[in-house]
């Protein structure tokens, strides 16, 4: 009766067991599924991003570039996907631009050819998507003992007119990866398979093995993990307290078995919960993926467009400068100025103020691309601040401002870009001349602070600054919106210039003001770029 009763609690719970077992490697099953369809998802998204792309359609179709493909869906693809080769094949169906991962082994001879009548099906696919909307498709595809996933899109420019939304045939781009042991080693990780691994053929190689079909719908191979087992390793635990306690157990079995059962209902739907959260966030992550994409695109394509711009204007603006600067020493002494001479200085002053203005540009944008390099070397601040009042002079005379110095005595030399150092004091003192009214002064001093570093500050009695527009004055294309400030000349480049080359040196840069009283702006670099001047 005793063993009877033992030997009813060992088979319930051996059942049990098995049932919580099968419901683990049923879960993980659903997880193995998502996780080869969560790849084909996020490899067409990332074909199609790059297909829908105008520079795509310039530079691997109508004029092909291969420093601009190898930069864009070359090895760059391959280092920021981990994909293993691209193609675009033409609308003949010849393959017009082939790359291959320069860190893997090169592919073998006729690769490119074998892959592109291996994906006739995906191709035609990729083909048939509308017009105005390519839409990326993806599956797998054998190639003797290596596997392959691709995507494919039809190359289309990102505002289809006339001819390019009649029907024709598109060239299409592919991206191709290969199932290798580093992709099935960062899925394992991201989806909780572990030992997740492939295995061609079309036999199972376990119960549990999920088939993977290729594009044609025939079994290429299976992937295969080693599920989790908690029903055995529960089974294990209570097994010899089950021997041991005998009679105790008999009392207890119908309990036990409602818990487990409980707790295999409860496994379930954790693996449920689990398996639509990660559907959810591979989506999430894609779109991440291809709005950062598109960001990073926008950003080179900003700095590009005004480092070229700015280049093409310096050129005919010096010519203007020169040649108005010649009419303008034409004036005889003695005699007045004529009007074309007065002319000549405006076209002279005006074409400075714009020369000055795309040079702000132009150092801005190689800044933000992380073009603008220091050249540093010991500078005299003291003799650069004097330097600078003889280039602004002329320009405060006009204005009817004076301008006072501070920058004498032994002033010990900083460590900085010279070309920077005077940028920054052009700056703040043009800054401080154009908000002045006439009659008012402007005073620039360099100083050494308590802590030994050096502070380049200019102080005037202009118009001020409120304490409203004083939060966003450091931002480029800013200015103060007062009565005051309203009739000065300006970008809104300077002072955020002057902060940006600041934070290069590791300086800081700040500002005090009050509206109808002046603006104190200063620049302080630390003691570590500060030495005495050697004689």
């Amino acid at each position: 009766m005793l063993l009877a009763a033992v030997a009813v609690v060992g088979v319930t719970v051996w059942l049990a067991a098995g049932e919580i077992d099968r419901t683990v490697i049923a879960g993980s099953q659903r997880l193995a599924d998502s996780a080869m369809r969560t790849v084909q998802r996020e490899m067409a998204l990332w074909v199609k991003d790059y297909a829908f792309w105008g520079a795509t359609v310039q530079n691997l179709v109508v004029a092909p570039d291969p420093d601009w493909a190898a930069g864009n869906v070359g090895q760059y693809v391959f280092d920021t996907f981990n994909t293993t080769a691209t193609l675009a094949v033409g609308a003949d169906g010849q393959v017009i631009y082939f790359a291959s991962d320069a860190k893997r082994p090169a592919p073998p001879e006729g690769f490119a050819d074998d892959v592109v009548a291996a994906l006739q099906p995906l191709i035609e696919g990729a083909r048939a998507a509308p017009y105005d909307e390519p839409v990326g498709v993806a599956g797998f595809v054998r190639l003797g003992p290596v596997a392959l996933l691709a995507a494919a899109a039809a190359i289309t420019p990102e505002r289809p007119t006339g001819a390019a939304l009649r029907p024709h045939a598109r060239p299409v781009l592919l991206f191709v990866r290969e199932l290798d042991a580093t992709m099935l080693g960062v899925l394992a990780e991201r989806f909780g398979l572990p030992g997740f691994r492939w295995a061609l053929g079309d036999r199972a190689p376990s119960p549990h093995a999920c088939p993977v079909r290729d594009i044609r719908g025939e079994v290429v191979g299976f992937v295969d993990w080693t599920p989790d087992t908690p029903g055995d390793a529960m089974a294990a635990r209570i097994t010899w307290p089950l021997a041991a306690l005998g009679l105790m157990l008999t009392g207890l079995g119908a309990l036990a078995l409602r818990r487990v059962v409980k707790a295999n209902h409860d496994l379930h739907e954790q693996a449920r919960a689990l398996h639509d959260a990660n559907e959810q966030l591979s989506e999430n992550t894609a779109r991440v993926r291809s709005a950062l994409q598109r960001a990073e695109h926008a950003t080179r394509a900003k700095s590009s467009f005004l480092a070229g711009i700015s280049h093409e204007l310096r050129t005919p603006l010096t010519a203007i400068i020169g040649f108005s600067q010649i009419l303008k020493l034409q004036h005889r002494p003695g005699k007045g100025r004529s009007r074309e001479q007065e002319y000549a200085e405006i076209i002279h002053d005006s074409s400075q103020h714009l020369l000055n203005l795309v040079n702000d540009i132009l150092d801005l944008s190689k800044i933000e691309s992380g073009g603008y390099e220091l050249e540093e070397s010991w500078v005299d601040v003291g003799r650069e601040a004097r330097v600078v009042r003889s280039l602004l002079a002329h320009d405060a005379e006009r204005r009817g401002v004076e301008i006072l110095v501070d920058a004498t005595g032994d002033l010990p030399a900083l460590y900085a870009d010279a070309k920077s150092v005077r940028q920054i004091v052009i700056n703040l003192l043009s800054n401080g001349l154009k908000f002045t009214q006439r009659g008012g002064w402007v005073r620039l001093a360099v100083r050494v602070d308590a802590e030994g570093g050096m502070v380049i500050e200019v102080v005037d009695n202009g118009a001020g600054i409120s304490p409203e527009d004083q939060k966003h004055i450091w931002e480029a294309f800013t200015r103060a919106r007062n009565p005051g400030l309203a009739k000065a000349e300006g970008s809104g480049l300077g002072l955020h210039l002057v902060r940006v080359l600041a934070q290069l040196h590791g300086a800081q840069a700040g500002l005090e003001s009050e509206l109808g009283q002046g603006t104190r702006v200063w620049v302080a670099f630390g003691p570590e770029r500060v030495r005495a001047i050697v004689a």
